[in-house]
């Protein structure tokens, strides 16, 4: 409905965090773990903003302000423009589409129209009733995509005590060491929990 390559669905957890649960293609696989890596990008903007993010020219200098970490790479992976869908019941953000696209430009206006349509439906299976026999949002989630997931929230924990900071900033140490080391959050994850890599507090 609105000519994307790949699209990525990230959920808001009761924390309010944003976590990335299925993708269509590897690219887009590895742009929602980007994300959730960098903390930045189309699905945290809608989950902090509410709104429906539409960037026609990701190769933009807009994009790359506003996105000063993540728009290289999705310009590495040959993204053109992105559309993110909310989907939210009144106040309550309960997540995003992510939709990466191969061209430049606004999608017609009946493809964002039936992308709305979609995000009703996202909400219909978040809150459908499992007991009635019909097929929720659950039901969607790439269980080895998220996986590593919770490794990261058990360093985040560690790396709080080992820095003794609170857990967003323990994420954000976690996050930029990932950013600087140029590996992916999961991995650096993993090395805390084995204690393979320690966090130390400056002298």
């Amino acid at each position: 409905m609105l000519e994307a390559a790949g699209a990525g669905l990230t959920l808001a957890t009761h924390g309010g965090a944003a976590e990335p649960v299925f993708a269509t293609d590897e690219r887009s696989r590895e742009l929602e773990d980007l994300q959730f890596t960098l903390g930045e990008g189309p699905a945290l903007e809608v989950l902090d903003g509410g709104m429906l993010v539409v960037v026609t020219d990701v190769t933009s200098s807009e994009a790359s302000l506003r996105w000063p970490m993540f728009t290289p790479e999705a310009i590495d992976r040959g993204v053109k423009s992105i559309i993110a869908v909310p989907i939210q019941a009144g106040a309550i953000k309960m997540g995003v589409v992510d939709c990466y696209r191969e061209l430049a430009g606004f999608p017609s206006k009946e493809g964002q129209a039936d992308a709305l349509v979609c995000a009703e439906t996202a909400i219909a299976l978040a809150v459908a009733d499992d007991d009635a026999g019909r097929p929720g949002l659950a039901e969607l989630i790439d269980l080895e995509f998220t996986q590593n997931r919770a490794q990261v929230h058990q360093a985040t924990g560690m790396v709080s005590v080992q820095l003794d900071v609170g857990l967003p900033e323990a994420l954000s140490r976690l996050r930029a060491h990932a950013y600087v080391s140029d590996r992916r959050l999961s991995e650096v994850a993993r090395d805390v929990v084995l204690r393979r890599f320690t966090f130390r507090p400056d002298a």
